[in-house]
């Protein structure tokens, strides 16, 4: 029977690094699935995540504590059940999920516990798959009231060829029917109410602006890919950054001033890529360049909106870095972890939960941002470090 058990490690670091901080790496999953994407609830009790059967070969949703206790699986292995962008409602009464449990890629949502699931849209095809479904999905705006999603409409083609000419079953994929157009809609909570906001089939990754009426989103071009923002009736649209930015990600800061984001740039004649993190005001003014020469990506506001997560694939002994909001005293967490693939603040600010597709993580975080761009966190001085690390692994008995 495979097994999986924790090992904890102390490794003496020396302090060749800038920035090593003493910090408890905590596992929250340890099973035979592959478990990803961890969002807090809204009061920070609860944390929500995804979970690969391998039996199934469906992706299904759980639900936890916020210590890793009382794990419950909410929906079921016949279906494949995600999220990308944070499910929980703002209230946390409501968790919103994509699902082909009705035969396409649609919008649901259902209770914490897995109760009651209602399907919001029908037949919109809410991922164009096998072109990375990560950007499209679905937010709630700020008071939960309304949803903004991405919707690919290409007349349900079925991309799969299902039989060859002796009627035998196949289950190879016809890339001509594979569509990346998409536009993005707005409806209310319940699933009423759609309206299409853009038609120009290059509009995705729509996220609300708090506490406003305003959705930005990516607009995708050849060149590149660039923020844009309009009203949540889908006027006023007007650009944020420019073509030749390339944006990957963007998240917005909470209190709805700014933005962070990453840029991606390609060497010229070459496969090299560089990705650096910047900032910009809401209206696109007094752009700020945090990071550069490194692969920097999926930077993530802070709760009080002084610090910012953000992933890298260049920075070892680390993948998980924390900075002040001005790009000021970049910490390394999470040593020896270089896969990590998610961040996510906890709705405090004291501890972030991670993945690296495998396992969930919870790292705390000793000594909080203060005020004045002061460093996030004590960093270690001496000549050497502490560092707890737990280790999720698999063995044959």
């Amino acid at each position: 029977m495979q097994i999986r058990s924790y090992l904890f490690i102390s490794v003496i670091i020396l302090s060749l690094f800038a920035g090593i901080v003493e910090a408890e790496i905590q596992p929250l999953t340890c099973s035979l699935e592959k478990e990803s994407n961890p969002f807090w609830s809204p009061d920070g009790d609860r944390i929500v995540f995804l979970s690969f059967d391998a039996d199934s070969g469906n992706t299904n949703i759980h639900v936890m504590d916020a210590d890793g206790l009382e794990k419950k699986q909410l929906t079921s292995n016949t279906s494949a059940d995600f999220f990308f962008s944070n499910p929980w409602s703002p209230d946390g009464q409501k968790l919103l999920f994509i699902s082909d449990r009705s035969g396409s890629y649609d919008l649901w949502s259902m209770n914490p516990d897995g109760s009651t699931k209602n399907q919001l849209t029908h037949g919109v095809h809410i991922v164009p798959w096998l072109h990375g479904p990560a950007g499209y999905g679905a937010v709630w705006s700020s008071l939960g009231d309304q949803i903004a999603y991405t919707s690919c409409w290409y007349e349900n083609e079925d991309i799969r060829d299902t039989t060859n000419e002796q009627g035998n079953e196949l289950k190879n994929v016809n890339f001509s029917k594979i569509h990346r157009e998409a536009d993005i809609w707005v409806m209310n909570s319940d699933g009423g109410g759609k309206q299409r906001l853009t038609t120009s089939g290059n509009a995705r990754q729509p996220a609300w602006r708090p506490s406003s009426d305003e959705i930005a989103y990516l607009f995708f071009w050849p060149e590149g890919n660039e923020i844009r923002i309009m009203q949540d009736d889908g006027s006023e649209k007007r650009r944020l950054t420019s073509t030749g930015e390339n944006v990957g990600t963007f998240d917005w800061s909470p209190d709805g001033s700014g933005i962070t984001y990453d840029v991606i740039t390609l060497a010229t004649n070459s496969t090299q890529f560089s990705s650096a993190l910047w900032t910009m005001n809401a209206d696109g003014d007094r752009k700020q360049g945090l990071t550069s020469g490194n692969i920097d990506f999926s930077p993530v506001f802070s709760p009080d909106g002084d610090g910012i997560a953000f992933l890298s694939q260049s920075r070892a002994p680390s993948s998980l870095f924390i900075m002040n909001s001005n790009g000021s005293s970049p910490v390394g967490l999470a040593l020896g972890y270089l896969n990590l693939i998610t961040v996510q603040w906890s709705p405090d600010g004291k501890r972030v939960a991670v993945s690296d597709g495998e396992e969930v993580y919870v790292i705390p975080l000793e000594n909080p941002a203060t005020a004045g761009g002061d460093p996030i966190f004590i960093l270690i001085v001496a000549v050497t470090g502490i560092v707890t690390i737990a280790i999720c692994s698999r063995r044959q008995e």
